[in-house]
């Protein structure tokens, strides 16, 4: 089952709108945030006006980042999103899904840009096996804290040469 919030309803709501489709890796060393365009700041919610939403204190002071994304990066690296494969089973019951099909998966094709080999750099300091992967739906103009979850899972698996990182996902 999903949980959405209001704002999330109200600009799913809005015909006018294009979805904003979000991959975030995380692991050890902390969060980075990939889509098939460079995510702007109201996407992440990290520029936002100032609201009367309890983040202030009554002496001007405010609690940093609240309801931002901390980052190590951010960029338009998704190539392509796979099919997402699920089954339909109760939460928990793994051998269940097991029967039916197979495990939820999902395969995130990421560029690799040939100049700065961003992944093989990153491959040699961090693990990316073990890493996890989550796809996030939201909308322009929402906070990156109000986005949809729609999947999220550990990479099993990647493929990486001096064009792209391929990464397989299985499901938490």
């Amino acid at each position: 089952m999903f949980e959405i919030s209001q704002e999330f309803n109200r600009a799913r709501r809005d015909r006018g709108l294009k979805p904003v489709l979000l991959f975030s890796l995380v692991n050890a060393f902390g969060q980075r945030v990939y889509a098939s365009r460079h995510p702007r700041d109201e996407e992440l919610g990290l520029a936002a006006p100032t609201l009367a939403d309890g983040r202030f204190l009554a002496d001007g002071s405010r609690s940093a980042g609240q309801g931002s994304l901390t980052l190590l990066e951010r960029g338009a690296r998704v190539l392509a999103l796979g099919k997402l494969r699920e089954t339909l089973t109760a939460g928990g019951e793994v051998l269940a899904g097991l029967r039916q099909e197979e495990a939820d998966s999902l395969s995130v094709t990421l560029a690799n840009d040939s100049g700065s080999l961003v992944f093989s750099r990153l491959e040699a300091r961090e693990n990316l096996l073990g890493a996890v992967g989550e796809l996030m739906v939201g909308w322009p103009g929402i906070p990156g804290r109000d986005y949809l979850r729609r999947y999220r899972g550990k990479v099993s698996a990647y493929s990486l040469n001096e064009t792209r990182l391929t990464l397989t996902l299985q499901a938490l």
